[in-house]
């Protein structure tokens, strides 16, 4: 068994994976539950970008060598590269307790466990940060973040100026004072903001470093000088979109497939097999349309309790693969369909205690047909914001993870459009299933049109509801700063400065472009 585990390791140092691969599967029919084998064969699929698939055998390698810190090390940045922050952080807490507290690994945990929705946690891991690195700016940003986003935003936002007055360079805490400032006037950033353009051609700087100088420039400057800020934006998207791959066509084969998935045809045979669960209520729409406001609104109800943008439906969706599409058996399809919507039950479910959750993923809008086919009872709300402005609004987002077509104002406008007709497709096939909360409506007669979502949601008016900016609910999306406070009307027209800036997108969503599914 060594010699051959011996051949697999130097076929896989030669780049020859098909050999080592072969290798490895021969080692494991041997013994399977061999860790040393384990753990090289899940190296060897994350060499060949299969990191799905080495996360069980990296579980069954640590469960046996639960004290190897190079294999806990590996696992940790696979655990990231999928977004699996709570396995992440576990992993990250046994290489601390293996290793020590160190300043990289803690201050690595506290923001895993930020991006894993776990501030409270993270505030204890900051504690010992700073407690072993005491004028660390980084574990200064990232106490500021898990404070504001617990309602703690006036303590949080002096750890933001405490992490600039430590290091003037951090990007990220300069980020978080203009974003969390709400436009207060702030003399480190007069101070500092003026010198950041020079650092745009730095030699060296890499691309990602330009580019949040860039959005942070033009956030910085959107009011103050709103043509230098839409060059620095244009320069930021620019430099962004070149790190992602994207076709608007992939999009629109995805939009027509969906449709037709959730057919007419899906929806008959579906109703005998639909389930009656009633508490969930879904948010959706396109980013920056009000998602996060509707659904502060909603969870300050003693009822309801929010989730925020989970991605439980998609990842159960998902490991359906194409058994809901045609040309499989409608029959199986819809039984898909169950086991899909009866998984994202199960999983939200452990988490919840209340009679309803929001679940408010904007892009849960791709599966609506699915929803409102076997999960009748449940409540979808799109939320609604003129083209222009939501379009606007997400251009000038740094957002991570998967947005890639927001970052070109030509395929944004056609997203957008392809979003609109798949929307338009669902309401004619569950006329009396979706709810249009418009943000317009909201800002110009809350009070009316917080008490009509109310009563579509089948809630009594909760005086709460009304004084939605109390809430001290945890928020985590863009909008955090804006829903610590009543409603105001200045984002109605953002766009307004912009006219001649936004001519290309504003032409392709007046023509519709992009956005025929046939």
């Amino acid at each position: 068994m060594q010699e051959q585990l011996q051949r697999a390791l130097a076929a896989q140092q030669r780049r020859d994976f098909d050999q080592a691969e072969s290798l490895f599967l021969e080692l494991l029919s041997q013994s399977s539950g061999h860790p040393v084998i384990l753990a090289h064969y899940a190296s060897l699929l994350c060499a060949t970008r299969r990191a799905r698939q080495a996360l069980p055998y990296f579980k069954r390698a640590i469960e046996a060598l639960p004290q190897e810190q190079n294999l806990l090390k590996q696992a940790v940045q696979m655990a990231l590269q999928l977004s699996e922050h709570a396995l992440a952080a576990d992993w990250l807490s046994r290489l601390i307790a293996l290793v020590g507290d160190q300043p990289a690994l803690l201050e690595q945990l506290a923001g895993t466990q930020i991006a894993g929705h776990d501030e409270a946690n993270a505030l204890h891991t900051i504690k010992k940060l700073l407690k072993v690195s005491p004028q660390n700016a980084n574990a200064q940003n990232l106490k500021g973040l898990a404070l504001c986003r617990l309602g703690e935003s006036e303590k949080g936002y002096k750890c933001f100026q405490k992490s600039v007055q430590l290091n003037p360079g951090n990007l990220g805490a300069l980020r978080n004072l203009i974003i969390y400032g709400k436009g207060r006037k702030e003399a480190l950033l007069d101070q500092i903001m003026p010198q950041l353009p020079q650092h745009l051609n730095q030699p060296g700087l890499d691309a990602v470093s330009k580019m949040n100088i860039a959005y942070i420039l033009a956030m910085y400057l959107e009011k103050k000088k709103p043509t230098d800020s839409f060059q620095y934006l244009k320069m930021a998207n620019s430099l962004n979109r070149q790190q992602y791959q994207y076709r608007h066509a992939d999009t629109l084969a995805l939009f027509v497939n969906l449709a037709k998935a959730f057919d007419e045809s899906f929806i008959a045979h579906a109703k005998q097999h639909a389930l009656q669960e009633s508490a969930p209520i879904f948010i959706l729409g396109m980013p920056r349309s009000g998602t996060t406001l509707i659904e502060q609104i909603l969870s300050s109800h003693s009822r309801v309790e929010a989730e925020g943008e989970i991605e439980d439906l998609r990842k159960a969706f998902e490991a359906e693969g194409n058994a809901l599409f045609p040309p499989e058996d409608i029959e199986q399809r819809v039984d898909a369909g169950v086991r899909v919507l009866k998984a994202y039950l199960t999983n939200v479910g452990e988490r919840r205690s209340g009679t309803h959750f929001t679940d408010k993923m904007p892009y849960n809008f791709m599966l609506v047909g699915l929803i409102a086919s076997l999960l009748p009872n449940a409540r979808i709300i799109h939320c609604t914001r003129d083209p222009l402005e939501t379009c606007y609004s997400i251009y000038k987002q740094n957002f991570s993870g998967s947005h890639a077509y927001s970052n070109d104002l030509e395929e944004l406008g056609k997203y957008f459009n392809a979003y609109q007709s798949l929307m338009d497709i669902w309401g004619k096939r569950f006329p009396n299933q979706i709810y249009e909360a418009n943000y317009e409506a909201l800002i110009n007669n809350s009070d009316q049109e917080i008490r009509s979502l109310l009563a579509f949601c089948e809630l009594d008016l909760e005086p709460a509801c009304l004084a939605f900016y109390k809430n001290k609910r945890a928020v985590r999306t863009a909008s955090v700063a804006q829903v610590r406070q009543p409603l105001y009307k200045d984002a109605i027209k953002a766009s307004s400065a912009f006219s001649e800036e936004l001519l290309p997108l504003r032409e392709v969503l007046q023509s519709g472009d992009g956005g025929d599914l046939g």
